[in-house]
């Protein structure tokens, strides 16, 4: 890790920074599984040493081009990526809202984790990144996700039925929106 990377404390020797290209051994060990495969939307499976190297390079291009981390690996105490949590597509200076997504390890899940990375990057969005709007969208199924989402202080804004095609099956999804605002009066 470099002396000027950004490092975001999450908890517990868990931190947020930026996507590295050594990350490509991490990424495969972790989505071989069919576990996260399952819960999102645009992870591949089987993943590949190729998605993983094509997926780091993006990111780092998006980062150079920006000139902020909007994608963050989440990392253990062994500095060893265990997750992301992002706004791939956000353009920083282009709009006030931006979409976020997050993946975690199976062997990392249940320890609250996800929660507390997920709040850790919505007070960078606020602060760093001056958002007003954040929106998140899970699976109707996922309801572990959807928790994350609502102890962050996300609200369900809409139930959207048939919206996400994956697997040949086209799923309803829940979307779930939070203003800076209300952020804010979290106290976080």
């Amino acid at each position: 890790m470099s002396s000027t990377e950004l490092r975001i404390p999450v908890s517990d020797g868990v931190y947020l920074s930026a996507v590295r290209p050594l990350d490509n051994a991490d990424l495969m060990e972790h989505l071989r599984s069919k576990d996260v495969y399952n819960t999102t939307l645009n992870i591949p499976h089987p993943y590949s040493a190729t998605d993983a190297d094509q997926w780091i390079q993006k990111r780092l291009e998006h980062t150079q081009s920006v000139g902020l981390e909007v994608t963050f690996a989440i990392r253990n105490a062994d500095n060893r990526l265990i997750g992301v949590v992002s706004s791939e597509n956000f353009e920083p200076g282009l709009t006030h809202k931006a979409e976020i997504g997050y993946w975690l390890a199976r062997p990392f899940w249940g320890r609250g984790i996800m929660t507390d990375a997920v709040r850790a990057f919505n007070k960078y969005a606020f602060t760093k990144l001056h958002l007003l709007r954040l929106t998140a969208h899970t699976f109707e199924s996922n309801l572990a996700s959807a928790r994350v989402l609502e102890k962050n202080g996300f609200k369900l804004e809409g139930y959207l039925r048939k919206h996400f095609h994956k697997n040949g099956q086209l799923l309803d999804a829940r979307l779930y929106g939070l203003l800076k605002s209300d952020f804010d009066g979290l106290g976080v």
